[in-house]
């Protein structure tokens, strides 16, 4: 499994869009790949998952998700667009997929790493005092026991003040608090998408890590990849992160799906392989 290049990426609103993020009605063909109560959300243009069937043939594509193993499943790149990324990280690096399968070593380091933190049930109880004070807010889940999700926008009444306690209260026992979207994730502070990609990378020997994602979740990936990009609409975007090495995208949407793809492949060249 060895590569010379490495390219972990994010799949929601970075490569793949729900029908609200898609953006303008465009005119390109596009593959769905999830929907759920009629509603799609999941999808990208047939250009865009031309150019990943290319990124997985050149390079160690990485998908590097918040989704749990249920929900990236539920996804079937391999039925979908033929491909079967050997490595994915889910649950935000709480879970490392080798061929399909958990990888047992993976899962002894997060316990090791998350050992010093609260267990999630005690952040649950802390958190549903919380939601407690709002209005209309969605059930809680359990992403794979790694962390804790909510759907709470603003329409439930939550402030910077609550937020702020909500954080205050997580801190103190080694978990964090990430808005992104209408979704308030807690996940502990050891608990990194960065962690789980830097772990491929020393298992397959990369010399080179490109990066690509769109949330707060996935800035310790683009920080430590050698290049990367970011959507222009996405949460990094909008909240002002910039690195150096980071190109951002001029559409947004569907269209910079495809845009990231190529971008992508482009980094990659011959190298891959």
């Amino acid at each position: 499994m060895r590569a010379p290049v490495l390219v972990a990426t994010d799949l929601d609103r970075t490569l793949v869009h729900s029908a609200r993020a898609a953006g303008p009605p465009g005119a390109a063909p596009v593959v769905r790949l999830e929907q759920r109560r009629g509603v799609v959300t999941a999808q990208l243009t047939h250009r865009a998952a031309a150019l990943l069937a290319e990124l997985d043939r050149r390079a160690l594509w990485v998908p590097a998700t918040t989704r749990t193993v249920a929900e990236y499943r539920r996804l079937d790149l391999e039925g979908r667009l033929g491909v079967a990324p050997r490595c994915v990280v889910c649950a935000n690096g709480g879970v490392l997929l080798v061929d399909g399968e958990p990888d047992g070593d993976w899962a002894a380091v997060v316990r090791d790493r998350l050992a010093p933190a609260a267990p999630i049930g005690e952040v649950g109880t802390v958190l549903a005092r919380h939601l407690d004070r709002l209005d209309g807010a969605g059930p809680v889940r359990d992403a794979d026991g790694c962390f804790l999700v909510v759907r709470a926008g603003r329409s439930a009444g939550w402030s910077a003040g609550w937020l702020e306690d909500l954080a205050g209260e997580c801190a103190t026992r080694g978990w964090r608090v990430v808005v992104h979207g209408d979704k308030v994730h807690v996940l502990p502070v050891a608990l990194t998408k960065g962690a789980a990609v830097a772990e491929v990378r020393g298992r397959t020997g990369a010399r080179r890590v490109v990066a690509a994602g769109d949330s707060p979740l996935d800035a310790d990936v683009l920080e430590a990849a050698d290049a990367g990009i970011q959507p222009v609409d996405g949460r990094l975007h909008g909240a002002g992160r910039r690195f150096a090495h980071v190109a951002v995208t001029a559409a947004a949407g569907l269209a910079a799906g495809e845009e990231i793809a190529a971008w992508l492949v482009a980094q990659v060249g011959g190298d891959g392989g």
